[in-house]
């Protein structure tokens, strides 16, 4: 009797075991994954190469360039300066995403957008990008990414991501903002 008491609470010893190893074993992806830096809205953020400071997030019913474009809906627009940290290669930002939930939207490159702004090393370049979102997602947490190129085509250096929390529910629904134009920092 003492044999089989033992035996089941070897048993159970080791799927307790077996269970928190599941739980701290990294998903498939983890090394790919990226290593991001945290930043907050009006502070200063960098990596290995890309520093940005978010200047300010709008949420807006529309949106209009100085050159005349315009568009209607639910967007989240976000106003920042840029620069590359060590080199000019590769001085495009690629990643400028922003993932809430499950769902990821990219940046438009409609208007005047700050995506795919040639960067300058130490030098920051100002504008601002714009989401197009669904109506249903204003009430929710977002997470604003932003990366620089690798080597392969679509390709986003892990170590050069800077992530953003946005409470979009926090933020006023405005009736119109204006995209900065792109250009040099004040």
């Amino acid at each position: 009797m003492k044999k089989h008491i033992l035996i089941w609470v070897a048993t159970v010893a080791l799927l307790v075991c077996a269970w928190g190893v599941s739980k701290a074993t990294l998903p498939d992806d983890a090394p790919n994954a990226a290593f991001a830096s945290v930043a907050q809205i009006g502070e200063q953020a960098s990596t290995r190469n890309l520093v940005a400071t978010v200047t300010d997030v709008h949420l807006a019913d529309r949106v209009t360039d100085a050159e005349g474009w315009s568009a209607d809906g639910t967007w989240l627009v976000v106003d920042l300066e840029a620069a590359t940290g060590v080199t000019q290669d590769q001085s495009g930002s690629r990643l400028a995403e922003l993932t809430i939930g499950d769902r990821t939207f990219s940046a438009t490159d409609r208007g005047t957008s700050f995506v795919d702004q040639r960067l300058v090393t130490g030098v920051p370049r100002s504008g601002s990008l714009a989401f197009e979102l669904p109506d249903d997602v204003t009430g929710d947490r977002a997470t604003l990414r932003l990366g620089m190129p690798g080597s392969g085509l679509g390709e986003v250096v892990r170590d050069t991501v800077i992530e953003l929390s946005i409470d979009l529910a926090a933020l006023p629904v405005e009736a119109e903002v204006l995209l900065d134009e792109n250009g040099w920092a004040r």
